[in-house]
Formats: C-alpha cells, sequence, structure tokens
C-alpha cells in the first residue's frame, strides 16, 4: 500500500495550484473572471502554506475552557480520536437489532468531568495522565501555565 504523506500531498496540491495559475494567466486576454479564479487560486496558495507550517510544528499546548456541560470533554475526545465503537443489542420496532454506537474514552456526563489537567502524550503505549486540579488552585496561574508557557 502506498502511504503519502502530508507533505507530499500539500507540495502536489501547491504544484496543481501554480500549474492552474499558469494556464490561465496563459491566456492572451486576461478578463474580469479569470482575473477572480487567479486570486482565489493565490489565495488558496497563500492557505496551503499555512496549514504547512501549521502542521510542521511538532507539540501543541490546548486549553479547553468554558462552562459547565458545553462539551469540552467530548471535544477532547473526537479531536484526539479517544473514541471507541462497541456493538450493543437495541429493540427497534419491536425486533432486536444489533447496532454499533460510540462511546468517548474519557467519561463524560452531566458536566464537572475534566475538572483537571488532561495531557495526550504520543507513545509506544497510549496512556492519558490526568494531573489534580488542586496542582491548579488558582485559576489565573493554572491558565498562565497551560496557556502562557510556550516552551512546552
Amino acid at each position: 500500500m502506498l502511504t503519502i504523506t502530508w507533505q507530499e500531498e500539500i507540495a502536489s496540491l501547491k504544484q496543481d495550484l501554480r500549474n492552474e495559475i499558469n494556464k490561465i494567466s496563459g491566456h492572451s486576454e486576461i478578463n474580469i473572471p479569470n482575473h477572480i479564479c487567479i486570486n482565489n487560486l493565490k489565495s488558496k496558495l497563500e492557505r496551503l502554506d499555512e496549514i504547512e507550517k501549521i502542521l510542521s510544528i511538532e507539540k501543541y499546548k490546548i486549553a479547553f475552557i468554558g462552562t459547565i456541560g458545553q462539551g469540552k470533554t467530548t471535544a477532547i475526545c473526537h479531536l484526539f480520536n479517544l473514541i471507541s465503537d462497541f456493538n450493543v443489542s437495541k429493540t427497534i420496532a419491536n425486533k432486536p437489532r444489533n447496532v454499533i454506537e460510540t462511546k468517548e474514552l474519557l467519561s463524560t456526563g452531566a458536566g464537572k468531568t475534566t475538572i483537571c489537567e488532561v495531557i495526550i502524550k504520543s507513545a509506544e503505549k497510549t496512556y492519558i495522565e490526568i494531573y489534580s486540579r488542586k496542582l491548579y488552585e488558582n485559576k489565573k496561574q493554572w491558565c498562565f501555565d497551560i496557556i502562557g508557557n510556550q516552551s512546552n
């Protein structure tokens, strides 16, 4: 199976955009629709450059801040693929049916699920480190530690 890296995919897309820009620019007459099309393609090329810069960063610190029950834990689970499919038997129209349901690996519920720092790291073995909120009693200090410290 051939595996294409994101770098190769972006390089290919950028080359396709450049080729299309050159093709449209090569016409003897540049009319308004062509001008609009060229500018649009150039903006897509610039956006790919931005995406390439973002994807080249190896490590991020992300803080999910919001009120209780707004879906922060659910967002974390879906963003980092911390979900699992499982088969369940349900009665639908008075008939038993096997259906597949999705469950988040971090428990979710009526809020106050992840009042702690959740660290998700890549490693040989998959695991999640959860630090007690007691380490961050002062919310301002916690926000500074998570958002203000860009060295990690």
